[in-house]
């Protein structure tokens, strides 16, 4: 028997950091696995000078 999706989706487990294992925001047009914490970014302010 199948379950419902929207059961499914409200089932899954938290998406989590791989390399840290921090809870990770659910982005709709993001794939990534690392949380902002542990890429090596460096981002600016927009309109600061």
């Amino acid at each position: 028997m199948l379950i419902p999706i929207n059961e499914f989706f409200r089932t899954l487990p938290q998406k989590c950091c791989a390399k840290c294992g921090e809870v990770v925001e659910e982005q709709a047009d993001c794939y990534t696995t690392i949380c902002e914490n542990c890429h090596d970014f460096v981002t600016y302010p927009i309109g600061q000078k």
